[in-house]
Formats: C-alpha cells, structure tokens, sequence
C-alpha cells in the first residue's frame, strides 16, 4: 500500500483515473491542470488532463497550472478519509484555491471524480 501523497500513491491514482472509461469519456475535449501543493511538506503534484488522457507528475515548487490547490497535509489527510471534501476544505480556509471560480464550477462534476479516487485508492498515512 503506498503512502499517501507520494509518487506511488499518485501513479496508483492515475492507473485508476485512465482505466475508468466514464473519467476518460468525461475529459474528453478538456485540456487542463491542476496543482496539489502540500505545503508543509514542500511537495507538488501537477494533474494533467488532455483530451480524456490523465497524468500525474511530482513537480518542484508552483509550477503554472490553471487551478491550484494548496493546503497542509493534514488538511489533504481529511479529504482523504472523507472527512471534509474539497469544496468545504476551500470554503473553510483549510485550502487556497487559485484559478477561475467560473471554470472550475463547470468541470465541478468531471474533477469531483479526481477527490473520489483520492479517497479510494489504498493508502497508508
């Protein structure tokens, strides 16, 4: 079982998001990223969607992407377990969102998926 937000964790995430034919079915035409920062580890992941192909890569520092998600990783810890989802953790102050609000609510649905595999993928933390 990989331990969470490692590289391994998220190449598990990634097999499971490319193997679901209603995620590659849902993302095709969407060209997009998306930036998961845990700051107090320093540690980036950098979410690619092309046209229904995902990938998912460890990156140095904040590279540019279109939506940005920082928080600490005890705040991802909660997504995790189910304890809080993405939206509230953002509404609360438990993460920084940067991007466009109008943007990210029309790919609400489509990246709601990325949050559920988050959860159910096999992690130690």
């Amino acid at each position: 079982m990989a331990r969470f937000m490692s590289e391994e964790f998220f190449s598990d995430v990634q097999k499971a998001l490319s193997e679901d034919p209603g995620w590659k079915e849902s993302t095709k035409g969407i060209n997009s990223t998306i930036l998961i920062v845990v700051e107090d580890k320093s540690e980036s992941y950098l979410i690619s969607v092309n046209n229904g192909n995902t990938s998912i890569t460890k990156v140095q520092g904040e590279p540019e992407a279109e939506f940005t998600f920082k928080g600490s990783y005890d705040s991802w810890c909660k997504i995790a377990r189910g304890e809080t989802d993405i939206q509230s953790a953002v509404l609360k102050g438990q993460l920084k969102f940067k991007g466009s609000i109008t943007k990210i609510l029309f790919y609400k649905d489509r990246f709601m998926k990325i949050a559920e595999v988050i959860k159910n993928v096999p992690k130690d933390f």
